[in-house]
């Protein structure tokens, strides 16, 4: 998966808002994308660390041969800015990675929808909140959307594009062409849902993941296990429909007649309760705790994104094969 591209046209500006782990991930994509970005934030602690942290990542993705181009030709591409008026300027696509709140989103999107062009698309990495509770009130409200990454954005690469319904078209069209011209694969998102589709289908899981635990029927870590090394492994290749077709002779028809009635009691029987009381919620965390190295956040997320990019390597190398061949 070389995720370096050639452009026959001008190079879109990218301005990213928010310098986090989603926006560090947007400016490997957009920057191996052969797009301008420039980032801003208004903690300048953060905007110090960011390009080390973005250079780090290119470093680790050519070491696996998963970019073709210089580091430093990539990072040429990705400019620091110190204040919100200069990442904006000659900006094509601003996508915010700010803090999971309605109201600063709000603000923010005024201010964005007011001192930029109206043909400039604006996106929000929101992983929850549809973009018409915090955009509803906007003149420019019909550019305004969701793209919504998988975390980390450079590694699983699907986004969900979430149109609210004041969203035109042209805009949804404009962030699924500028998503699949940085090799991501876009996903619309028909419906403007809390939680849109990739955290609900991960919620499900977790509700359930709870509720077992809770139970005493399994430990948190013994789950995990179960996840990683097996569903999780089984739907890096195929999801949970081809899953369901494959797993049972007969194809999809005949799993939803073996295991359709189980799967229905197993949900009825979840009717009512809250699996994520307070004391589950402290068993797994202490149990993760253990399982996880050390006591430092960032460090364990990096070390999983290490360990990601080294299966993608693998992947490039095409040492872990596909069910799905895609042309």
């Amino acid at each position: 998966m070389d995720t370096s591209l050639k452009h026959d046209r001008p190079s879109p500006t990218i301005a990213l808002m928010g310098v986090g782990t989603i926006g560090v991930g947007w400016a490997v994509v957009f920057g191996t994308g052969g797009c301008n970005v420039r980032a801003y934030d208004s903690q300048p602690a953060m905007l110090e660390r960011f390009l080390s942290a973005v250079e780090f990542r290119l470093t680790k993705l050519a070491e696996a041969g998963l970019i073709s181009e210089d580091v430093a030709t990539v990072l040429d591409r990705i400019a620091v800015v110190t204040s919100r008026e200069d990442v904006i300027r000659g900006a094509n696509h601003v996508q915010e990675s700010v803090t999971e709140s309605v109201e600063v989103k709000r603000d923010l999107f005024a201010w964005l929808d007011e001192a930029t062009p109206p043909d400039v698309t604006l996106a929000s990495s929101t992983s929850t909140i549809p973009s018409s509770r915090f955009t509803s009130g906007l003149p420019g409200r019909d550019r305004c959307l969701v793209v919504h990454p998988a975390n980390p954005p450079y590694l699983l690469r699907v986004a969900e594009v979430v149109p609210s319904e004041y969203t035109s078209d042209a805009t949804t069209d404009n962030a699924v062409e500028l998503l699949r011209s940085v090799r991501m694969s876009p996903v619309v998102v028909r419906n403007e849902i809390e939680g849109f589709v990739f955290n609900r289908l991960q919620g499900a899981l977790l509700r359930e993941a709870y509720f077992l635990v809770g139970e005493g029927v399994v430990t948190p870590r013994d789950l995990d296990t179960l996840v990683r090394d097996g569903l999780g492994r089984r739907w890096s290749i195929t999801g949970p429909f081809a899953t369901s077709e494959l797993n049972t002779r007969g194809g999809t028809a005949r799993h939803a007649e073996v295991n359709g009635s189980v799967y229905a009691r197993i949900g009825s029987a979840r009717g009512a309760g809250d699996p994520w009381i307070p004391e589950t919620i402290a068993y797994v965390m202490d149990e993760m705790n253990e399982v996880l190295p050390g006591g430092d956040w960032e460090a364990n997320v990096l070390r999983r994104e290490l360990a990601m990019i080294k299966l993608e390597g693998l992947r490039h190398q095409g040492d872990v094969p596909s069910v799905i061949v895609e042309n």
